[in-house]
């Protein structure tokens, strides 16, 4: 994972068993966020040396090794200083994960092991250009955005997402890759489990 903010699912997963290979400090971190965007809570890496702590891992608040659990479909952003590689511990999603939205920004991921095209994330109720995928650089910043619009409206040969050319997109999201879905209301995400 090059250095970047990352957003990933985090399948009902304990906090200590995501490993960030080459996370040696304070800089590499895990946050959670609001429907804003804010950060509500962070969690950052340290060895035991470091902190004092019994074993290397995330630290809370108080700075111990922290026990928190996300729940399936809850995202989660990982801000790392150094290039690094990214490892969950737990079970393979072969279901559909889906994620209830809130207006605004809601970060979601791919979180299986392969490649998922943009067209098989599908939001329910999804109607109009307000609703977007948004992919960001390592800074947060918009770099890429794909906005959904039904065939009528687009003149595309089906409802989906559409590119900057409004043709439907043909764009793969990497295993751990982040985005963001701004939705206008309460809606629901699908995102595509895998065939194992």
């Amino acid at each position: 994972m090059i250095p970047t903010f990352k957003a990933v699912n985090g399948g009902s997963i304990h906090i200590q068993d995501i490993k960030i290979a080459g996370a040696t400090d304070w800089n590499d971190n895990i946050q959670v966020l609001d429907e804003g965007g804010a950060t509500i809570a962070a969690y950052y890496y340290a060895t035991a040396e470091q902190s004092g702590a019994a074993a290397d891992g995330w630290l809370d608040d108080t700075l111990a090794l922290a026990d928190v659990t996300f729940a399936p479909g809850q995202s989660i952003l990982i801000d790392t200083a150094d290039t690094t590689v990214l490892t969950f511990a737990g079970q393979v999603s072969t279901e559909d994960t889906v994620v209830e939205t809130v207006p605004g920004f809601n970060f979601v991921g791919n979180n299986t092991p392969v490649a998922v095209n943009i067209q098989d994330f599908t939001i329910e109720g999804a109607t109009d250009w307000n609703d977007n995928i948004q992919i960001l650089d390592e800074g947060g910043a918009t770099i890429a955005a794909y906005y959904y619009a039904t065939a009528e409206q687009s003149g595309a040969a089906a409802d989906g997402w559409l590119d900057d050319t409004l043709g439907l997109a043909d764009v793969n999201f990497e295993p751990g890759q982040g985005l963001l879905i701004d939705t206008l209301g309460v809606t629901t995400v699908t995102i595509p489990g895998v065939d194992l």
